[in-house]
């Protein structure tokens, strides 16, 4: 089974940054990720990063898109679906 990739793509749906897995290094979190769909490296998370990426992922913002993220995937795929079948 291969491994899901995540990938964030810019305005013209190019991808940006793509992340492969994450693990665990002491205190650190490494992230295997590929930038610009062109050089794969390593990203550290250090402690006080981590801190900051919370502050970020409980945000008004990231809180309401995941509230929402049923009915956005639910219209996405009754737009997919062909009308009069």
């Amino acid at each position: 089974m291969k491994k899901p990739v995540i990938s964030l793509l810019d305005i013209n749906g190019e991808v940006g940054a793509a992340f492969y897995s994450v693990r665990r290094e002491g205190d650190k979190l490494v992230l295997d990720t590929k930038a610009l769909d062109v050089m794969r490296v390593d990203m550290i998370i250090t402690p006080a990063e981590a801190v900051k990426a919370f502050k970020i992922v409980f945000s008004w913002p990231v809180i309401s898109y995941l509230l929402l993220l049923p009915y956005f995937i639910l219209k996405q795929s009754i737009s997919r679906k062909p009308h009069g079948s």
